[in-house]
């Protein structure tokens, strides 16, 4: 998914040696782990574990499109909204689910944000167009409506994509998990809005 800046820091070190960044353990949930690492400074995680498995069952076919997903990760930089990893000698997958700029503001390469121009309206996301981006900004509800209706089911998408293709971890791309997860956003809006709320109300 889309990259804009990074903003890593390099791990502490203690008494010689670095220390792990990620103090939380993983929740072994549905056949997969569920783990969130602390957010690096000037960061924020505006999805919990507990939207996660709340929005899994929402998708009605969730069973077969997780089949063999190893671990869900929320992780603490932002370089980009999301990423798959397919690790081909256990035949499995992670995918990951990036923390967000604290103010929530973001600025958006103008193609990037045509091409999902009608999700950020549907979610009532207000922009400004600047010399080169668009401004787009966000409250925390649209940020984790963004990231679970869109990020995460894309990121499903290619997880889906790596399982089911013969011979297993080949994979058609960005444009299939691009049309797998527009596909699936008008079927699940309306049951994210009556357990998570609207969005596009959300000031």
């Amino acid at each position: 998914m889309r990259a804009t800046f990074n903003r890593r820091s390099t791990p502490k070190v203690k008494d010689g040696r670095v220390q792990r960044k990620n103090r939380h353990r993983p929740t072994s949930w549905g056949g997969y782990d569920l783990d969130r690492e602390s957010p690096e400074g000037g960061l924020r995680h505006c999805v919990t574990k507990r939207d996660v498995q709340t929005f899994v069952t929402l998708i009605s076919d969730w069973p077969r499109l997780s089949e063999r997903l190893r671990r869900i990760r929320l992780v603490g930089h932002y370089n980009q909204d999301g990423m798959y990893e397919f690790y081909y000698r256990e035949e499995t997958g992670v995918i990951q689910l990036n923390a967000w700029p604290k103010d929530l503001w973001i600025e958006l390469r103008p193609a990037y944000f045509e091409t999902h121009r009608m999700i950020f309206e549907r979610l009532g996301v207000s922009f400004d167009r600047l010399e080169e981006a668009v401004l787009c900004r966000f409250t925390e509800a649209q940020v984790r409506a963004y990231m679970l209706l869109h990020v995460f089911v894309h990121e499903l998408g290619h997880h889906y994509d790596y399982m089911h293709r013969k011979p297993r971890g080949k994979s058609r791309g960005e444009g299939f998990a691009e049309e797998f997860a527009n596909r699936r956003f008008e079927t699940l809006y309306p049951a994210y809005v009556r357990v998570f709320g609207d969005p596009a109300k959300s000031r």
